[in-house]
């Protein structure tokens, strides 16, 4: 059910973060850099949550290198507004690579709201 719910409230700020159209390009680039900021957030935010169960659904070695992803990934969005996605790409994809299935599948959703974000930076 929780993830029902998750989902959802995904899905409805996916559909409510449309750039407007009135701004400039760089404006646009900004913006979408922000929606991609607000979505490591959420999955930075998770694994520390996670983390502080008890038991712990994430290892403290495991929160530790999404939050380092979340560090680097935001400081690149904000140093380089044009060419952050590649970069945030490849450090996700790193990162959920070396997940076991159970943390994967709590992650999950979070990984792919910032993979849409990319793809809808790169259109």
């Amino acid at each position: 059910m929780t993830r029902i719910a998750l989902f959802l409230m995904l899905t409805v700020a996916l559909g409510c973060a449309k750039t407007p159209p009135d701004l400039t390009p760089e404006a646009s680039l900004a913006f979408k850099g922000t929606q991609a900021v607000k979505a490591l957030d959420l999955l930075r935010d998770t694994a520390i949550t996670a983390n502080a169960q008890n038991p712990p659904l994430l290892a403290e070695d495991v929160t530790r290198r999404i939050v380092l992803y979340h560090q680097s990934t935001v400081k690149i969005i904000q140093t380089s507004p044009s060419g952050w996605t590649t970069i945030a790409q490849t450090g996700l994809d790193e990162v959920m690579g070396n997940l076991s299935p159970p943390q994967k599948s709590l992650l999950a959703p979070y990984a792919s709201l910032i993979r849409t974000i990319i793809q809808e930076v790169t259109r």
